[in-house]
């Protein structure tokens, strides 16, 4: 392990942030935690309990006592989760106040897949990302702080989320635009919150960071499914790629304030196409992370309760 002592995690009571946590106090007992929210009521008593963590309560605007939570840390890791509000100006600030206090490196909110390629506006969802992105990159420039980026595919409890579009564990029902053998990149939550722990204990571990639990199809994910639950799946053809682009740039421009009638589809269409596929992946530059397939996660779930695996 590195000499990284103090490590922040802001966002502290999301669920990310909960899994990355866990990892760092079972892997690494010698770091200390400070974590950051607005109310530290809201975290879990077994973790602010825990020796090795202190609780800061702080607004995403409030700079000073984002400070205060930063003081002494050569790390952040940044797992809000909301309105672009918050990830675009709440994620500057939180930079900001990282320079301010000369905490070396920045994981940002991202745990996605890969962005780099989209213009803005290609995949809303992602634009945050790129404002981000763009601003560290600044900051690096001035070598002021060391940008991180971990990107990891979709994470597998939301590919089985029925507002995806692609899979209904419940009913056996799946579908697919393009020929259904495009593969999709994913990870567990827990696995990209694992390699998260390692990588911010990593002084090395900068930029771009790519890891991955799973690469599957469609079709793969209905064999899964039926070797995991025995019940033969139903698999469905919606259409082209192309129409799939048509239908899902309607729908945003109908109704661009509700992701959810969107998203699934923004995100079937950029993985299916290849643009976001990972590359050369690091899974091996932290061997103690050894993360679960499709099959092995459809082993921790009922087929009528892993399309809800993805809640917080």
């Amino acid at each position: 392990m590195s000499s990284t002592t103090i490590i922040t995690i802001v966002g502290f009571t999301g669920k990310m942030a909960r899994l990355i946590t866990s990892s760092l106090l079972e892997r690494h007992p010698k770091v200390q935690i400070h974590g950051i929210c607005r109310s530290a009521s809201k975290v879990d008593p077994a973790i602010s309990s825990h020796p090795n963590v202190k609780v800061f309560e702080a607004s995403s605007t409030d700079s000073a006592a984002l400070r205060r939570g930063l003081a002494g840390a050569s790390v952040c890791i940044c797992s809000y989760l909301g309105d672009r509000t918050l990830m675009i100006d709440g994620q500057k600030i939180l930079i900001d106040a990282c320079i301010a206090e000369s905490v070396s490196r920045y994981i940002a909110s991202d745990w996605s897949l890969d962005f780099r390629n989209f213009e803005f506006g290609d995949h809303p969802a992602k634009d945050p990302m790129k404002h981000v992105q763009a601003y560290l990159g600044e900051k690096e420039k001035e070598d002021k702080i060391k940008g991180v980026h971990i990107l990891n595919g979709a994470f597998i409890e939301v590919m089985w989320a029925p507002f995806l579009g692609i899979a209904n564990a419940a009913e056996g029902k799946f579908s697919y635009y393009g020929t259904g053998d495009e593969k999709f990149d994913m990870t567990t939550y827990e696995d990209a919150a694992k390699f998260t722990a390692e990588i911010a204990v990593d002084e090395n571990a900068n930029g771009f960071i790519q890891v991955l639990g799973d690469r599957k199809s469609v079709k793969e994910m209905a064999k899964a499914y039926h070797e995991a639950y025995g019940v033969e799946p139903t698999v469905e053809r919606q259409g082209s790629l192309e129409e799939l682009f048509t239908k899902m740039s309607a729908v945003f421009a109908a109704s661009p304030q509700n992701p959810f009638a969107w998203m699934g589809m923004y995100y079937q269409y950029w993985m299916a196409n290849g643009r976001t596929s990972l590359g050369e992946l690091d899974n091996e530059r932290w061997p103690s992370v050894k993360p679960i397939n499709v099959e092995e996660f459809l082993k921790k779930y009922a087929k009528d309760t892993v399309g809800m695996s993805a809640r917080f």
